[in-house]
């Protein structure tokens, strides 16, 4: 019970985060998705830096990447945004979205690790 109310916790501030930073910055649908890049991008490094820093399964690890950083991050947003994208005809920002959103998650989580990562 004790994990549920850690993931619940931090996923409503992971949440209420990522909806404060799209409302903070305006678009229409069809339009590119920065808040939603932004949100992932920065979740996939602070992800990187709990990888090394935190034991998973712990109650920091539910709380802290369970549910803050499961609740900032979506992958539910960009593939909807993405098809926003798409149906407004705009298959190169689509491409670009999905292209930028897959290479800068990974080398933020990499980044995150950087070379005194254990191995």
């Amino acid at each position: 019970m004790r994990s549920y109310m850690l993931v619940a916790a931090g996923g409503a501030a992971g949440a209420s985060l990522r909806w404060g930073v799209g409302e903070s910055i305006n678009r229409s649908p069809g339009t590119f998705p920065y808040a939603t890049l932004l949100v992932n991008v920065v979740g996939c490094l602070l992800i990187g830096f709990a990888a090394r820093m935190l034991v998973r399964g712990s109650d920091r690890w539910q709380l802290g990447v369970t549910g803050l950083l499961g609740g900032l991050t979506t992958y539910s947003t960009f593939a909807d945004e993405t098809w926003q994208l798409l149906d407004a005809g705009r298959g190169g920002q689509a491409l670009l979205y999905v292209a930028i959103s897959i290479v800068a998650g990974l080398a933020a989580t990499e980044l995150a690790g950087g070379d005194w990562r254990p191995r």
